[in-house]
C-alpha cells in the first residue's frame, strides 16, 4: 500500500515511527562507528528484509532482518567494552595482507569484530580501549569530546624542555596538517630531557612521533599510559593482557 509520493507506507512508519536508526542499529552490531556504518549504508552494501536500503533515514524494529554482505546483524545481548595492553609489534586491524599480527590475535576469537577506539601504530604500545558498541566508540574517539590521551615518549637524544614546550602548545604545521599538544611534561624534571609525557586530544596519525621529529628527535619508545580517565596502571594490565570492563568505567 502506497502513500502520498508515491512511498510504502510501511516505509513511512520506519522512518517516522519507532525503532532505532539504522546506522546506530549496525553500530550496536559491531559494524563500526557511526560514520563507518552510514558509509556501508550510502553504497548499498544493507538489506533490510532483502531490499537494499540506502536511506539513513529508516528505522529498524526486532522483527527486520538485517545484512551487511553476507554477514547478518545481531544486536548482542550485552555490549562488550575491554581495554588492552597493547605490545609492540601488533597492528591495529582487523587483517592486512602485508603484516601477519594483529592486536586480535592477543584476544578470544568471539572478540574478532570489535571496534578500536583510537588505534596505535605498529611500533607503539599501551592502552587501548574496544567495543560493539558504535556509539561508546564514537564518544570516546570524536574530537567533540574532548577526551584526553596520555602518552610517555622515551628520545635517542635530549631536547630542551622549554623548546618543547613551547613548540608543542603553540602547536604548529606539518604536512598539510595543524599538530598541537594539551600539555607536556619533562619525566625527569630536568632542563634538557629525553623522556617526556604529551598529553592530547588531537589523533593524527604518528602524531607524536611527527613532533618530535620537528625537533629533531627520534622516538625510541612510545607508550599510551591514559585514555580519559583510565590508566594503565589504575587497569594493572600485563601487556598484552585484556580486562572487560563497565562502559559506565569511561563516563566521568
Amino acid at each position: 500500500m502506497k502513500g502520498k509520493f508515491g512511498k510504502n507506507t510501511e516505509q513511512e512508519s520506519s522512518e517516522k515511527g519507532s525503532g532505532i536508526r539504522i546506522n546506530r542499529y549496525l553500530a550496536d552490531c559491531g559494524f563500526g562507528s557511526r560514520r563507518k556504518t552510514e558509509e556501508l549504508i550510502l553504497s548499498g552494501k544493507v538489506r533490510v528484509n532483502g531490499v537494499v536500503e540506502t536511506s539513513l533515514g529508516i528505522r529498524i524494529s526486532p522483527m527486520d532482518r538485517v545484512m551487511v554482505g553476507n554477514k547478518q546483524a545481531i544486536p548482542p545481548e550485552k555490549n562488550v567494552f575491554l581495554a588492552l595492553n597493547k605490545p609492540k609489534g601488533y597492528l591495529c586491524s582487523h587483517g592486512d595482507k602485508f603484516h601477519s599480527h594483529t592486536i586480535f590475535e592477543l584476544l578470544p576469537g568471539k572478540f574478532g569484530r570489535l571496534a578500536i577506539a583510537g588505534r596505535l601504530d605498529l611500533d607503539s604500545r599501551g592502552l587501548l580501549l574496544l567495543s560493539d558498541d558504535g556509539n561508546l566508540i564514537q564518544e570516546i574517539t570524536h574530537p567533540s569530546e574532548g577526551s584526553e590521551k596520555e602518552y610517555s615518549v622515551s628520545l635517542d637524544s635530549e631536547i630542551p624542555f622549554e623548546r618543547v614546550k613551547e613548540r608543542f602548545l603553540k602547536g604548529f604545521m606539518d604536512e598539510g596538517e595543524f599538530l598541537k599538544a594539551e600539555k607536556v611534561f619533562s619525566q625527569d624534571r630536568k632542563p634538557e630531557s629525553d623522556s617526556f609525557r604529551v598529553v592530547l586530544k588531537q589523533g593524527r596519525k604518528r602524531q607524536i612521533r611527527r613532533m618530535f621529529a620537528a625537533l629533531g628527535a627520534k622516538v625510541t619508545d612510545l607508550q599510551r599510559i591514559r585514555i580519559g580517565k583510565l590508566t594503565l596502571e589504575k587497569l594493572n594490565i600485563g601487556e598484552g593482557k585484556f580486562v572487560l570492563l563497565d562502559p559506565k568505567a569511561w563516563r566521568p
